[in-house]
């Protein structure tokens, strides 16, 4: 009697964590490898690499058809990167492809892989392997916290202006003036509707600084162009 090759199927990361669910609410392995049509051993693979498969399907959402887990060929550089990645996301810090790419290399150089370079092929796979894509920051979420930026003003301003003079150091800070806009109270009497009109948005922009020690520079406005860049090619006007 001839052998019958038994036909192989590779089941998706949600298949097999589905699988594994079905264990875990009291279907036998028996019941489990007929109704997903896989051997013993298979199934008890799936078991063996059980919280692989689900940390890979939290990362990767339920729209993952990807069958297997890969772990690239620099397991600490990525474990290290995707470690400080989440520690730096969760303080609302905004990080982009080149901050990521130069991170790895320092975290390859501190783990003693020389080999390791931060190509976009790596890099590419290594968002892949983790589930992170680049979106747009937007709404309250995005603010950075108060607890960071006080730390920051607390411990690390302070080192930094160590190396500098009392008289070396500034403060300064950019400011808009809305010299033509209208208070925006007013005494109205009681049993009328108040109503505004729109506000002028005419205004200047200027900077002020001051040292430590107290000199004040001169303050520097803004104003507007002696050949605004609409009249560029214009030499006369066609009104006066």
């Amino acid at each position: 009697m001839p052998l019958v090759k038994r036909k192989l199927t590779n089941k998706s990361i949600i298949e097999k964590c589905k699988a594994l669910k079905d264990l875990e609410t009291g279907m036998s392995n028996k019941e489990v490898t007929k109704k997903y049509g896989v051997p013993k051993n298979t199934l008890s693979t799936w078991n063996k690499n059980k919280t692989k498969l689900l940390t890979s399907l939290e990362k990767n959402g339920t729209k993952s058809k990807r069958k297997k887990l890969r772990s690239g060929s620099f397991k600490n550089v990525d474990k290290a990167i995707y470690t400080w990645f989440v520690a730096k996301r969760s303080q609302q810090v905004p990080i982009d492809g080149t901050i990521l790419k130069e991170k790895a290399l320092k975290f390859a150089e501190a783990l003693g892989e020389l080999d390791f370079k931060a190509s976009d092929c790596w890099f590419h796979n290594w968002k892949k392997r983790n589930g992170i894509s680049f979106k747009i920051i937007s709404g309250e979420s995005a603010a950075v916290t108060n607890n960071m930026t006080a730390l920051w003003n607390e411990t690390t301003l302070p080192t930094l202006l160590l190396n500098y003079k009392l008289e070396d150091i500034f403060n300064a800070d950019k400011f808009g003036l809305f010299y033509q806009c209208l208070p925006n109270k007013t005494y109205h009497l009681s049993r009328k509707k108040c109503f505004e009109g729109k506000n002028s948005k005419v205004r200047i922009t200027g900077i002020a600084a001051e040292s430590a020690t107290g000199e004040k520079l001169p303050m520097f406005v803004i104003g507007k162009s002696k050949n605004p860049r609409c009249f560029k090619h214009i030499k006369q006007l066609p009104c006066t």
